[in-house]
């Protein structure tokens, strides 16, 4: 259940000037509270017979504070336990605009509910068995995400499939550990209810089935954050207006003087179906100028946060051999591109040599990114469940290193004990990413990171 069966109420949409806004109410006394300020009637209050509704079902009527009306709203009925919650929830859809959100705010506030923090209804939701804990960081991660792949992954994440790896990993968890600790029982008599050379082969898929899962996070980190894309190369060579190409703005400013790019510039961008976080670093060059230094030592930071390094280069400079610059090194994270062959159409062959200016083999370019960026995704996955979040991988890791621990005790003739200790360790990590186990603080760091009103 609940911590607390306070009723608790927060908008479900953008409060502003807007058709309608939704506010959402949840709590055990959520209906109580409406039949006493939802009306039959504008002229009076007339309490809407709400005790008699029935779950899911939308009805019409008027807000009323005492005598006072408000506005003209429409209510829906989601009765406990079948709702997103598991406790009575009512849905309230007002007109639109910010008064009218804060004279319903001020209603209800003075009805006895209370404004809900963040992600309250999700926590909610954990608490009273609607879904478990992986589940509910579904629900932010679907809300955040901003590409086809992030949006499936959440998806997949939220109908449980996740879950269900992990509960199956944690069940197999189970059993070996049950059995040994079965066996401890009968030590006496001397039964061997597994054998070790069968539990080490079991356990050794199990570190290849967790090590699998948790090297996909390399991947999933990448569709659901994006994939790092920094620009870099000497001042002037036209790193900033790659930028604005690709952004297709003059974001970044764009002049024929060395070092104009102080500073990095980031901003997001979808090619290909995948986000980018787009870089464009300061010119990196020994000067003694202290804000252009500290512009290119951010540079370097920023370079090696990277995924994919766009290493940038003009026409123009007589040391390059253009042909051997082109080549892209697919075994590490960097592309080389000459720009500005506007300028020198004879040295245009190589194949990323580009104009950003005029735009010349600039879908040369962005194919070579968007590749390499497919190149990193599908790298670290071998698993048919990927995983996205960090804190999914940290426990899958320490489950990994106790099960490490469990194999070099069979190996080594260690006891059940010892061996029953590590798997149980084991099984407590896993499990704490679906909430069988799980304390206040680790619930509170996660549904705090929620928008209100989910």
């Amino acid at each position: 259940m609940s911590f607390d069966n306070r009723i608790i109420f927060a908008p479900a949409t953008m409060v502003g000037e807007s058709g309608i806004t939704v506010i959402r109410l949840s709590g055990k006394d959520t209906f109580a509270l409406i039949s006493n300020c939802l009306s039959k009637s504008y002229a009076e209050f007339l309490p809407a017979d709400v005790d008699h509704y029935t779950s899911h079902t939308t009805h019409h009527g008027y807000l009323f504070s005492g005598a006072d009306f408000i506005d003209e709203v429409v209510v829906t009925f989601f009765k406990a336990p079948n709702s997103y919650t598991g406790e009575d929830v009512a849905e309230i859809s007002t007109h639109g605009g910010s008064y009218i959100y804060r004279k319903v705010s001020d209603l209800l506030m003075k009805l006895g509910a209370f404004h809900a923090e963040p992600g309250e209804f999700s926590k909610r939701a954990y608490l009273n068995g609607k879904m478990d804990l992986a589940q509910a960081e579904a629900v932010a991660d679907l809300i955040k995400a901003k590409t086809d792949q992030a949006n499936k992954l959440a998806l997949q994440q939220l109908t449980g499939k996740f879950s269900s790896k992990i509960k199956e990993l944690r069940e197999d968890l189970i059993n070996y550990c049950s059995l040994l600790e079965l066996e401890l029982d009968f030590s006496e008599e001397g039964i061997d209810l597994v054998e070790k050379d069968v539990l080490l082969e079991k356990v050794n898929k199990l570190i290849a089935k967790f090590q699998s899962l948790t090297q996909s996070y390399e991947s999933g980190k990448i569709i659901k954050n994006g994939v790092n894309l920094a620009i870099i190369g000497r001042p002037n060579v036209g790193k900033s207006s790659i930028f604005n190409y690709f952004l297709d703005e003059n974001r970044a400013i764009v002049s024929d003087i060395p070092g104009t790019t102080r500073d990095y510039l980031e901003e997001p961008l979808i090619m290909g179906g995948i986000q980018f976080n787009l870089v464009d670093t300061a010119g990196i060059r020994e000067t003694k100028d202290v804000i252009e230094k500290e512009g290119v030592r951010r540079s370097k930071i920023k370079i090696e946060e990277a995924d994919i390094v766009l290493e940038v280069d003009d026409v123009t400079n007589s040391d390059i051999a253009v042909e051997a610059f082109s080549e892209t090194d697919n075994s590490n994270k960097t592309i080389k591109v000459i720009n500005k062959i506007d300028l020198m159409p004879g040295k245009s062959n190589a194949a990323l040599a580009v104009s950003a200016k005029s735009g010349e083999k600039m879908d040369v370019l962005e194919a070579a990114i968007i590749a390499k960026a497919k190149e990193l995704i599908s790298r670290n996955n071998q698993s048919d469940v990927i995983i996205t979040n960090e804190r999914h991988r940290d426990c899958l890791l320490k489950s990994c290193e106790y099960l490490v621990n469990a194999r070099e005790q069979i190996q080594q003739g260690g006891g059940n004990e010892l061996i029953s200790f590590e798997i149980r360790a084991a099984m407590d990590s896993i499990s704490e990413i679906i909430g069988k186990t799980a304390n206040v603080d680790i619930l509170n760091n996660i549904f705090t990171k929620f928008c209100i009103g989910k």
